[in-house]
C-alpha cells in the first residue's frame, strides 16, 4: 500500500510539472475568471501544504514564512505576477517537499499512522496521522491540480 501511495504522489508531481511547463511568467498570476486560483497560487499552496506535512514528519522547513500569507488556506490569489515567486522557485520547492515527504513516509513507523493528527485544526475530518498523510499526498494535491487543469482551459490553453 505504501508503494502505491508514493507512486500516486510522484504522479501528482509529474502532472504539476506538465501543467505549468509551457507557461510564461506573465501567465502565472492570470485570472481568466474572477477569483480563480492561478498557477502561482496553486503551486505555492501545494508547496506550503507539503511543507506543513513535512514538518509533522520531522522534515526541515522549505517555505519562507511569508508564503503563509501568500498561499495559506485563507489567502486570496492576486493577479499581480510580481507578488509571487517564479514558477521555477515554486516548482523546485514543491519538488524538494515531495522528495523529503516520500523519504520520511517510508521511514515512518507503522504505529504512527494511527496516532491523532498532529494538527488539531484538521482533526475533525482527518482524525489520524495516516489520514492526514494520505489526504495531503493524494486528494488535496489532485484537487488543486484539477483546478489548474481547468484554469488552462479557461485561459485558452490546451490540455496536458
Amino acid at each position: 500500500m505504501l508503494a502505491s501511495l508514493l507512486h500516486t504522489y510522484a504522479l501528482n508531481l509529474g502532472y504539476a510539472r506538465k501543467l505549468v511547463a509551457d507557461l510564461r511568467p506573465d501567465q502565472m498570476a492570470l485570472q481568466p475568471a474572477a477569483g480563480m486560483n492561478h498557477p502561482a497560487w496553486v503551486l505555492g499552496h501545494l508547496a506550503l501544504t507539503a511543507d506543513m506535512l513535512g514538518g509533522m514528519l520531522g522534515c526541515e522547513p522549505l517555505c519562507p514564512p511569508e508564503w503563509q500569507t501568500l498561499f495559506g488556506m485563507d489567502s486570496t490569489p492576486s493577479d499581480d505576477p510580481a507578488a509571487y515567486p517564479s514558477r521555477d522557485e515554486l516548482l523546485t520547492t514543491l519538488e524538494k517537499a515531495h522528495t523529503a515527504i516520500a523519504a520520511a513516509v517510508e521511514r515512518l513507523p507503522e504505529d504512527r499512522w494511527g496516532e491523532p493528527t498532529p494538527l488539531e485544526a484538521v482533526r475533525g475530518f482527518l482524525p489520524t496521522f495516516g489520514d492526514a498523510i494520505v489526504f495531503v499526498t493524494t486528494s488535496h494535491e489532485m484537487m488543486h491540480l484539477g483546478q489548474l487543469s481547468a484554469w488552462r482551459r479557461v485561459a485558452g490553453l490546451p490540455r496536458v
